[in-house]
């Protein structure tokens, strides 16, 4: 029995950090039970107060392309957490600080009650959309 893996991310401009942690989570799950979570552009925009720069339908066939199951996230995550019913969340560590369980507006309670593990994978230093961002403004 392979354990379900969900994560949730906007993957904004994908890049090397989201491949490195999407492969870290195959550790923990088989390649075909990891699921992933990709930020609708609505609530991309709502979240981050500006459009991301690759479309949804882009970055959901971009995870897709490198071989996970995605699935739309068009809010916090507790709807696509209840649908998936996974074993494991996986989240970077740059959420370690903090309060991932309002981000995604589910409490701890409903981790333990569905036997939820949250999982944190080391961050990728040296990259992030935001850096990238600014590269691409220099340029």
């Amino acid at each position: 029995m392979s354990l379900t893996l969900l994560t949730i991310g906007s993957f904004d401009v994908p890049h090397m950090g989201h491949a490195s942690f999407l492969r870290r989570c195959e550790v923990f799950a088989d390649r075909e039970h990891i699921m992933v979570g990709v930020n609708s552009d609505a609530f991309v925009e709502r979240y981050k107060g500006e459009p991301p720069v690759f479309t949804q339908d882009e970055r959901m066939s971009l995870i897709s392309e490198l071989g996970y199951r995605v699935r739309v996230n068009d809010g916090p995550g507790r709807v696509l957490i209840e649908d998936a019913g996974p074993d494991i969340i996986a989240i970077g560590t740059d959420w370690a600080k903090r309060d991932y369980h309002a981000q995604i507006d589910t409490p701890v309670e409903y981790f333990e009650e569905h036997s939820i593990a949250m999982l944190y994978i080391p961050y990728t230093p040296g990259i992030s959309t935001t850096d990238l961002k600014a590269r691409f403004l220099r340029a």
